[in-house]
């Protein structure tokens, strides 16, 4: 293997693996059919839980979400019941491509999310041009190529929104969307700016790709995390929300911009030498913002209250006992038609948190997060240290048996306790128990035999959302075309790639990947066991 060896990642941020493969076969999508004819494949998993907001992170680190010190957009503070913003500026970890640099690479990096450019480089970084998640504003490295940028191709039309300015916000979520949701012509809109948008960054990405034999090169695209969020219900005929005139007006928002990436691909593929490693990332998928995140506040209100109320007897106790899931979901909705229940609060305050012995710990919306008032870590802990495990298994037994009224469905897949994944610190401002939720149908109506039904429809203008697992397409020296290899975490990318290029990261989590290293020709599973 030479130690200068060229490696490409071209990252499609949220781009449905299922999706790409479905639209793959059909012939709509060229480029990406192709690379699943002769590339490699392997599945990636994202960190557990908590992959929504520290997938890039943990990505451009090489460490674990729990040490990177950032999954989610806002926390509570550690030791308090105060929820406070985030920020990526206080990710743990240095990203890859800068030990890259310091060992004399060449690196052009543009749009990893959660990244900054800005810190000298031995190539070029841009950062923030199209991401969906923005934090620092539109950087560059070297400063001018960011004006120069600009200049030539423009500013994006939906992520370039309000481009220089440092805040913690999505673009996608208020351009073109006046009131609480979407009109048909703000739809069409949106639909538009994130085309052209994917349209200019493929020139971009590939105009800088051309420049020089980069020896690390990584673009990322952000629409598809964009159009997965914003644009679901015109996507998929079964949402609650999908309009058919809506969706005969301006087609399948989702299959268009995923087109448009195609394009983008095979745009990028065509600029690339045939003596570089081409890795494609679809870094996760998407689906419907089906969860109960928004109920959870009330829920753990409710359990709650219940727990000190054991004694008594409940008459809904009683119809659990005699009915089945399916029956019991039938009983429900009759007892409950024409009953006012109202809607359940959706948020706590500081001194609710404080007074609860657990309370929802902020962790996006696809996962719930709980965090235990423990005594001796929370400021007015409830929880002696002794009782925390019993308290965390009572409560996964009780979320285990919510019923969405609407379906008959369980309103909770599982419930995992965090430290099954991660190294916990006393300090850190992760949740106790991460809650996978049902995301077969919305979940609006809750019943629990502890405290009855409660009732909160999800209002929100997001209407898809992520999906935990990625797909990595890997083409080039010592793999096999067509070959299905092992599983690799996302922490283990940046490794395995510095190794690629003759480099070791020292203090990271993850660990080489010998095929995408290069310390081992890559092979079919099959062949590999």
């Amino acid at each position: 293997m030479s130690e200068r060896q060229r490696v490409v990642l071209l990252g499609f941020d949220a781009m449905d693996p299922e999706i790409v493969h479905s639209m793959a076969a059909d012939g709509r999508l060229p480029a990406f059919a192709a690379l699943l004819e002769d590339a490699a494949r392997a599945p990636v998993r994202n960190p557990p839980g908590l992959f929504v907001g520290s997938l890039w992170s943990t990505f451009f680190t090489g460490c674990s979400a729990a040490r990177t010190g950032f999954h989610c957009w806002e926390e509570i503070v550690p030791g308090g019941y105060e929820r406070r913003l985030t920020s990526a500026d206080s990710i743990r970890g240095r990203p890859f491509w800068e030990t890259l640099s310091d060992a004399g690479r060449r690196i052009a990096v543009i749009d990893v999310p959660h990244s900054r450019a800005g810190d000298p480089l031995r190539g070029v970084q841009i950062s923030e041009w199209g991401c969906h998640d923005r934090h620092f504003g539109l950087r560059s490295w070297p400063p001018e190529r960011a004006r120069e940028i600009v200049a030539r191709f423009g500013l994006h039309p939906v992520l370039g929104d309000d481009p220089w300015s440092a805040r913690e916000w999505a673009p996608d979520d208020y351009v073109f969307r006046a009131g609480d949701h979407r009109s048909a012509d703000e739809e069409e809109q949106l639909l538009a700016g994130l085309l052209a948008g994917v349209e200019t960054k493929g020139r971009l990405s590939a105009e800088l790709l051309a420049e020089e034999p980069w020896d690390l090169f990584i673009s990322v695209f952000g629409e598809s995390h964009s159009v997965g969020h914003q644009s679901w219900h015109v996507h998929d005929p079964a949402h609650p929300r999908h309009d058919p005139e809506l969706r005969a007006r301006i087609g399948d928002p989702v299959m268009q911009v995923y087109e448009r990436l195609d394009t983008a691909l095979g745009m990028q593929l065509a600029a690339i030498g045939g003596d570089a490693i081409v890795l494609v990332l679809l870094s996760h998928g998407i689906g419907p913002h089906h969860d109960g995140t928004h109920l959870l506040p009330e829920i753990l209100r409710r359990l709650d209250r219940a727990y000190s109320w054991d004694g008594r007897r409940h008459s809904h106790r009683e119809l659990a006992r005699r009915l089945p899931r399916s029956l019991l979901a039938t009983a429900l909705r009759r007892r409950l038609r024409g009953l006012a229940l109202g809607d359940a609060r959706d948020d706590e305050t500081a001194e609710e948190r404080g007074e609860q012995l657990f309370f929802r710990s902020p962790n996006n919306f696809v996962v719930g997060g709980i965090r235990i008032n423990l005594k001796g870590r929370e400021r007015c802990g409830k929880v002696d240290r002794g009782e925390f495990g019993r308290l965390c298994e009572r409560l996964r037994d009780d979320l285990l048996a919510l019923v969405n009224v609407q379906t008959g469905g369980a309103v909770v897949r599982e419930v995992t306790p965090t430290d099954a994944y991660y190294e916990r610190s006393e300090d850190d401002a992760l949740p106790d128990l991460l809650i996978e939720w049902n995301h077969d149908a919305p979940i609006e109506t809750v019943w629990s035999q502890r405290f009855g039904a409660i009732r909160g429809p999800y209002l929100h203008w997001r209407t898809g959302d992520h999906r935990p697992d990625g797909l990595l397409l890997a083409r080039g020296a010592e793999i096999a075309p067509g070959a299905e290899l092992p599983e690799v975490a996302i922490e283990d990318l940046a490794p395995s790639i510095a190794s690629r290029l003759g480099v070791t990261l020292e203090k990271v989590d993850g660990v080489p990947a010998r095929w995408l290293a290069g310390l081992t020709p890559a092979v079919a599973l099959s062949d590999a066991r």
